[in-house]
C-alpha cells in the first residue's frame, strides 16, 4: 500500500494568509505524526483576495519542496492562459476587462503590483510573473489516487475518465452536482463552494470549497493511505492571525460515514 498521505487544498482565491498557515499547519503534524504527505492543490489559487501572487509563490514552493506535489488547474487559473494564448488583440481586450469586471481579476492585477493609473492595456498581462504562468501550464487536469479522484470543479456523469472533456473538469456544476450514481471512486472537489462552513460529502463526492474568500476559512480533505479521510482546515478570527483546527465532513448524503464529524480542537498554525 502506498504510504503516502494526501492533503487536497481547495479554492483559495488570493487569501496567501490562509495557505501559509493551513501548509504550516500540515507541515508541523506530519513532523510530529511521522509520516510522509503531498499537497494536490485543487485549483483557482488566484483572483478576488488581496495575495493572488503571494499564494502562486507558495504553491510554487510547495511544489518545488515537496515531493509528488501536484496543482491542478481550476477555472479562474485557467482564463489567464486564455488570455495569454488570445493572438486577437479585440478579444483578448474583452477578455481582460471579462476578468477585472467579472473575476476578480483586478485584485490578481493588484497583488503583482500593476498601478491602474499608469497602464498600458496591451502590456496588462505582462505584470504577471513568468514563472507563475509557467506552473499553471503545467498543471493538472485532475489527479487519480487508489481510492479518489482529484478534481477541481467536477467529473461528467457516464464518461470515462480518458474521455473527460478538460473545460468540463474546471467550469462543470451539472449534472455533476446532482448525480447520485457511482464514479467508481470517489471524487473530491472544489469550485462550487459548500452551503455550510465544512466540507461536504454527498453520493460519491466530496465538496471541500469552504470560501476561502468570502467566509475566511481554508479546508484540505487529508487522505490517509488506506483512504479514511479527515478534514483541517485554516481559519482567520481576527485579521492578522491564522490558526489551522481539525475539521469535519458534512454527511448530506454519502455511503461512507454514518454520521457528521464536528470541529475537533483548535490547534495554532
Amino acid at each position: 500500500m502506498n504510504s503516502i498521505h494526501t492533503f487536497a487544498i481547495g479554492d483559495i482565491h488570493g487569501r496567501a494568509d490562509l495557505l501559509r498557515g493551513l501548509l504550516d499547519g500540515i507541515s508541523s503534524r506530519a513532523s510530529r505524526m511521522g509520516y510522509t504527505y503531498r499537497i494536490v492543490f485543487l485549483g483557482d489559487v488566484i483572483d478576488h483576495g488581496p495575495e493572488s501572487r503571494q499564494a502562486m509563490s507558495l504553491v510554487s514552493t510547495t511544489l518545488n519542496q515537496i515531493p509528488g506535489s501536484r496543482l491542478i488547474l481550476g477555472n479562474h487559473d485557467s482564463f489567464i492562459l486564455r488570455m495569454l494564448n488570445e493572438t486577437d488583440q479585440v478579444r483578448r481586450q474583452a477578455l481582460i476587462l471579462h476578468w477585472i469586471a467579472k473575476m476578480g481579476g483586478g485584485a490578481t492585477l493588484a497583488s503583482y503590483g500593476l498601478d491602474f493609473s499608469d497602464v498600458d492595456p496591451a502590456r496588462i498581462l505582462d505584470v504577471i510573473d513568468a514563472g507563475h504562468v509557467e506552473i499553471l501550464r503545467g498543471a493538472e487536469k485532475y489527479v487519480e489516487l487508489d481510492r479518489h479522484i482529484l478534481v477541481h470543479a467536477g467529473l461528467e456523469p457516464g464518461v470515462a475518465m480518458d474521455r473527460q472533456d478538460p473545460y468540463k473538469l474546471m467550469w462543470i456544476r451539472e449534472p455533476f452536482l446532482s448525480h447520485r450514481g457511482s464514479f467508481g471512486k470517489t471524487v473530491v472537489h472544489g469550485h462550487t463552494a459548500t452551503s455550510s462552513i465544512m466540507a461536504e460529502r454527498f453520493h460519491g463526492r466530496i465538496a471541500i470549497d469552504t470560501g476561502a474568500y468570502e467566509r475566511g476559512l481554508l479546508s484540505a480533505l487529508h487522505i490517509m493511505p488506506d483512504g479514511r479521510e479527515t478534514v483541517v482546515q485554516a481559519v482567520s478570527p481576527v485579521a492578522g492571525v491564522v490558526t489551522m483546527i481539525d475539521g469535519g465532513i458534512l454527511d448530506l448524503g454519502g455511503a461512507n460515514t454514518a454520521h457528521s464529524r464536528f470541529f475537533g480542537r483548535l490547534r495554532n498554525a
